[in-house]
């Protein structure tokens, strides 16, 4: 026990030294993340390695188990929010043993993470892409209905940088029309809608966990489903097809298979790793605090973007929803005397790093035009962000300092004009 304290003290004193080292050689003072690991998630790595135990095993399904309980379902971990979406999308498929035909067409919000759409496509899916809400950011009800039609059979919506849209208006919408609904919260991690965690709406969801995520594993994602079966479809497609986790699994008795490797699906290998899985244990066990931090930062560049509201707004929470927010974004008017552009390059330029709004309108994206399996019609609220829309980070920190220099430079560049 006092080597361990002795041995957390040591990481603790190298990496405030080596963070000391990283804020004086970047060109940002407010990048996109921060780190939000400490010694105690550093350690818990070491550990993983110097006792041999680094392939997925006990701290894997801990954190399962930790993270279904606290979240609402049945939690199967895989090494990237991607790798989520993929074994989501491939877990509908009837080659899996899903539900949905080779060919069947879901409905995707058109700003999105390009594996959101990939996923679907690789699955054997037509993706046809639906517009947002250009105040909410989030699917557009009115564009889903407009966009049903009898080849329509799932929607895969994306709770868009911890926001999320009308969930029992879309649910009802599923429900009428016989739609298997799925829900991207690689953003979204803790946002709720009227009471309810997102995540907890669909077939099931998917989760992220890299850096710059509200909860770190480095590469990492889950997913979360209160279907039995589909989440033992989704382990079997982690893992090869391998059946040998399946502990309903039964081999007949006069078989030349060896039941430690029987393989009864197709599948991949996306399994995490205990290190991974021993970051989340640490990291989950602060979400709540994280959570309550970014609301408290989010507030203060409302605030700032309150008193510039002749140029700039930001994403408007909608109806019913706790925001978990993941990042900040900021909208130019369209008849603001600046472009997004000429703002961003401003921001840059004073060390605050910024984006487009996730990837902007995907649609526009030149690999779109290489699959004929995605297709869309007008997509106005999802072109005027792409052309309008940055955002910055929001960091879990108690540290306002550098928020405050991030309000200053904004009242600063919107006064000039």
């Amino acid at each position: 026990m006092m080597l361990n304290k002795i041995t957390k003290a040591l990481i603790r004193k190298e990496m405030k030294i080596n963070f000391k080292k990283l804020e004086s050689e970047r060109h940002f003072f407010y990048p996109l993340a921060e780190p939000t690991y400490s010694e105690k998630e550093v350690f818990s790595a070491l550990n993983s390695m110097t006792t041999y135990s680094t392939t997925m095993w006990g701290k894997v399904k801990e954190f399962e188990k930790t993270f279904g309980e606290k979240y609402g379902g049945e939690a199967i971990m895989v090494n990237s929010g991607s790798s989520a979406d993929l074994l989501i999308s491939f877990g509908i498929s009837e080659k899996s043993g899903g539900p949905l035909p080779f060919g069947s067409e879901i409905l995707v919000p058109s700003m999105t993470w390009p594996t959101h759409l990939w996923s679907l496509v690789m699955a054997g899916f037509k993706v046809k892409l639906i517009d947002i809400d250009p105040k909410t950011l989030n699917f557009d009800l009115e564009d889903i209905e407009r966009n049903i039609t009898k080849n329509t059979r799932g929607i895969f919506v994306v709770h868009l940088i911890g926001n999320m849209g009308n969930m029992s208006s879309l649910s009802k919408i599923c429900k009428d029309n016989n739609l298997i609904l799925m829900e991207d919260c690689c953003e979204s991690l803790g946002s709720k809608f009227d009471g309810k965690y997102a995540g907890t709406f669909g077939i099931a969801s998917s989760f992220s966990f890299f850096f710059s995520h509200h909860l770190v594993t480095m590469e990492g994602g889950m997913i979360l489903t209160k279907d039995k079966e589909f989440a033992q479809r989704c382990r079997l497609l982690r893992a090869h097809g391998w059946d040998r986790d399946n502990t309903n699994s039964s081999t007949n008795a006069d078989s030349d298979i060896d039941s430690r490797y029987k393989f009864v699906s197709w599948g991949f290998n996306l399994r995490p790793t205990e290190i991974q899985a021993g970051f989340g244990l640490e990291q989950i066990k602060k979400i709540d605090s994280f959570q309550i931090l970014r609301d408290q930062n989010a507030k203060i560049l409302e605030e700032c973007i309150k008193k510039n509201k002749k140029f700039l707004s930001t994403m408007q929470i909608s109806n019913n929803v706790k925001c978990s927010w993941f990042a900040f974004p900021i909208i130019v008017s369209a008849d603001a005397p600046f472009s997004r552009a000429e703002l961003a390059k401003y921001l840059d330029q004073n060390g605050i790093e910024t984006r487009p709004v996730v990837a902007g309108n995907l649609a526009k994206q030149p690999a779109i035009q290489k699959y004929p399996e995605i297709y869309f019609g007008s997509l106005y609220g999802a072109d005027f962000i792409h052309k309008q829309g940055i955002y910055i980070g929001i960091h879990p920190t108690t540290n306002k300092r550098n928020l405050e220099r991030v309000t200053n430079l904004l009242d600063n560049f919107c006064q000039q004009w």
